[in-house]
C-alpha cells in the first residue's frame, strides 16, 4: 500500500539517530519520536518479499524473537484459521517471516521490542480493514501491527500507542484513541528493513559494533532529503 492510498496520517515512530548525525531530522525526544514520514529515506535494498537482505547479516543471543519463540508457530497456525475464515489471506512475506526464526535472530532492538503475534484479527477502528499485532515495545510505549484490507487485496504496517486485539481489555486507564493509528511502511518487508537498519545504526553508536555496509548510504539519503 502506497502512502497515498492509507486511511492513516503518515508517521515513523523511532528512535533518536542523532548520534549518526542527523539530528535535525532525528532529535533525541525521549525513548520513541514520531518523526515526518516524507522525510525518511528510500531502503537501499529492492523488497521482493524474500528477506535476502537479511539473509547475511549477524544473528544474535538476544533478539526480537526470543521472548516468544516456542510460542510462534502455534499463535501464527491459529492466525491463518482466523484469516482464512474470512476468506482472505496473510501476505506471503509476514508469513514467512513469522515462521523463520533464523530472521528473527537477526534482528535486535534497541528498546527491547519483541515478536508479540496475535492469533486472530482486530477489526481496524479506521479505514476499512483489519489489525494484526505482531511487534510490541517491551514497555507498551509502541505496539505494531499489519493492516490488512477488507478484501485482502493489500496491507501496510500501522503503529499506535495503543493496544488493538480480540478478547483484550484494553488500558483501563481511558480508551484506545484510532486517530493515533499512524502509517509507517508501505509493507511488511519494507518496515522489517527500516527497522533493522535504524537499531542497528543505533548499535553502531552505543556499542560499537559493526555497521552493516549500506547503513552510512541510508544516513547520507536521509540527510539529502532534508
Amino acid at each position: 500500500m502506497q502512502p497515498s492510498q492509507s486511511p492513516f496520517p503518515c508517521h515513523w515512530w523511532g528512535t533518536s539517530l542523532e548520534n549518526a548525525g542527523l539530528g535535525d531530522v532525528r532529535p533525541d525526544v525521549g525513548t520513541y519520536g514520531r518523526y515526518k514520514f516524507d522525510q525518511l529515506p528510500p531502503l537501499p535494498f529492492p523488497m521482493r518479499g524474500d528477506f535476502a537482505w537479511l539473509a547475511t547479516a549477524p544473528a544474535y543471543d538476544y533478539s526480537i524473537g526470543n521472548k516468544y519463540a516456542g510460542e510462534l508457530p502455534r499463535v501464527l497456525a491459529f492466525l491463518q484459521q482466523s484469516t482464512a475464515g474470512l476468506g482472505l489471506q496473510l501476505p506471503a512475506s509476514f508469513v514467512k517471516f513469522m515462521n523463520n526464526p533464523a530472521l528473527h535472530r537477526r534482528i535486535r532492538s534497541n528498546t527491547d521490542c519483541y515478536l508479540d503475534l496475535s492469533s486472530d484479527l482486530f477489526p481496524s477502528p479506521k479505514g476499512d480493514g483489519y489489525l494484526v499485532l505482531f511487534l510490541a515495545d517491551s514497555q507498551g510505549c509502541i505496539f505494531w501491527y499489519l493492516y490488512l484490507t477488507a478484501d485482502g487485496s493489500d496491507h501496510a504496517v500501522v503503529s499506535s500507542p495503543d493496544f488493538y486485539e480480540v478478547g483484550a481489555e484494553g488500558w483501563p486507564e481511558e480508551p484506545p484513541d484510532p486517530s493515533a493509528i499512524v502509517f509507517c511502511a508501505e509493507s511488511f518487508e519494507a518496515f522489517m528493513c527500516r527497522f533493522w537498519l535504524e537499531n542497528e545504526i543505533w548499535f553502531a553508536d552505543g556499542q560499537k559494533s559493526p555497521m552493516p555496509a549500506v547503513a552510512r548510504e541510508y544516513i547520507e539519503r536521509y540527510r539529502r532529503k532534508t
